[in-house]
């Protein structure tokens, strides 16, 4: 993560985009007052909304968690899917 002042993000916006965009960079960008806001792909918000999204339910947090350790502890059983 990069951190920028506004007036320096302002003069290098598109180059700052593209870094973001192109290689998966964030931007932390401060204002004189010390305000800050980061700056993301659009691809990266969506997939961190879309965690988040997985990740509420508790139901749904648990059966991924329990995935994620059997395939760690490879455990778990693949199956063929009849499309």
């Amino acid at each position: 993560m990069q951190a920028v002042v506004y007036s320096q993000a302002r003069n290098n916006l598109r180059e700052i985009i593209n870094q973001v965009c192109d290689n998966f960079d964030a931007f932390v960008i401060t204002t004189k007052n010390k305000q800050s806001a980061v700056l993301i792909s659009q691809d990266e918000y969506n997939s961190m909304k879309e965690t988040l999204y997985l990740l509420s339910s508790k139901n749904n947090r648990e059966r991924l968690l329990e995935s994620v350790d059997e395939i760690e502890s490879n455990t778990f059983i693949k199956k063929d899917l009849d499309i």
